[in-house]
């Protein structure tokens, strides 16, 4: 692993509504006070941000020059189809005319990611997917998906379109529902498209985060990273490393080894907890799980692999710790 550094969502700094506080559980800030806030947190180098709010290609400059002020980088402009209820029955699986303007969107939005610098443009179809049974034709919604997402990766081919993946919320099914189907649809469309992975959508699914970045790895479609803990069932987005230890460890471990060169994206939620502490222990923590990956001889824990010795590979690990 190359990163370039730690990254945190424009978003971790805003009001952090809910469904049962929609006006948020903090006050609302101006942009430049959330820049101001995340240049204050030491390690934070990179932004990812919405489009096309607050970022968008009337403000491209703008946002640029602020960014540059506080010596912060974009690492990604994440396409948003999923806040408005314009794209409540879906965006790019949908055949009415908003299908259109998704699209537009997302080709706009990977034009405001390469002016500011980012070479990732991340995508979330959150509200493509269903809620019922016999809801949707499934290979016709398939089918409407694939075509949109080769239309925006053909776009630009200079920007890596990033999937992001997710059980379920706001749909009850959503579409790109796991790291398989995303891989999928990565290696179907083009090379520009890769995926994300969101390690409490990883959680969320059940699966291992480990295993997953080791298999997009092998097939050079790890193309960015958002880093958070959960309980599993919900996707909270906690602080890193807060209730699953051994297997972000893990996750961190396959990671170092990888042949990934992005950003190490912290995409959580601190609804009451102040977001610069919550991002400062994030931080902490992968740089504490760094420090144990760096200790370990791969070769001495790939011998106890070969054996599949469970408890052998875990004492080996906790006597580095």
């Amino acid at each position: 692993m190359k990163s370039k550094g730690f990254a945190t969502g424009v978003w971790v700094f805003g009001s952090c509504p809910d469904r049962f506080c929609t006006k948020g559980y903090k006050k609302e800030v101006s942009l430049e006070e959330s820049l101001d806030k995340i240049a204050s947190v030491e390690g934070l180098q990179g932004l990812m941000m919405h489009y096309p709010a607050p970022l968008n290609e009337n403000n491209a400059s703008y946002v640029k020059k602020e960014l540059e002020k506080r010596d912060l980088k974009l690492a990604s402009c994440d396409v948003d189809l999923f806040s408005s209820p314009e794209f409540s029955w879906g965006a790019l699986m949908c055949e009415k005319e908003v299908r259109k303007k998704a699209i537009e969107m997302s080709k706009k939005a990977m034009d405001v990611a390469e002016h500011l610098g980012a070479d990732v443009m991340n995508l979330w179809p959150g509200q493509d997917g269903f809620d019922y049974p016999f809801q949707i034709n499934y290979q016709a919604q398939w089918d409407l998906l694939v075509d949109a997402l080769s239309e925006i990766a053909s776009h630009n081919p200079r920007v890596k379109l990033s999937l992001e993946y997710k059980l379920r919320e706001p749909r009850t099914h959503s579409t790109i529902a796991n790291a398989g189907i995303a891989l999928f649809l990565a290696q179907e469309i083009a090379p520009n498209v890769g995926v994300t992975i969101d390690l409490g959508h990883s959680f969320n699914v059940k699966e291992s985060p480990a295993n997953v970045v080791a298999l997009l790895d092998k097939y050079g479609k790890l193309f960015a990273l958002h880093l958070n803990d959960n309980f599993r069932d919900w996707d909270d987005d906690m602080a890193v490393g807060s209730v699953h230890f051994w297997e972000t460890l893990e996750f961190i471990y396959y990671l170092y080894f990888s042949s990934y060169e992005g950003w190490l994206g912290l995409d959580i939620f601190p609804y009451r907890e102040d977001p610069a502490a919550a991002c400062q222990f994030s931080i902490e923590m992968i740089n504490y799980f760094l420090e144990i990956v760096q200790k370990i001889d791969k070769q001495k824990l790939e011998e106890i692999q070969k054996e599949a010795d469970a408890l052998s590979a875990l004492r080996y690990i906790k006597s580095l710790l």
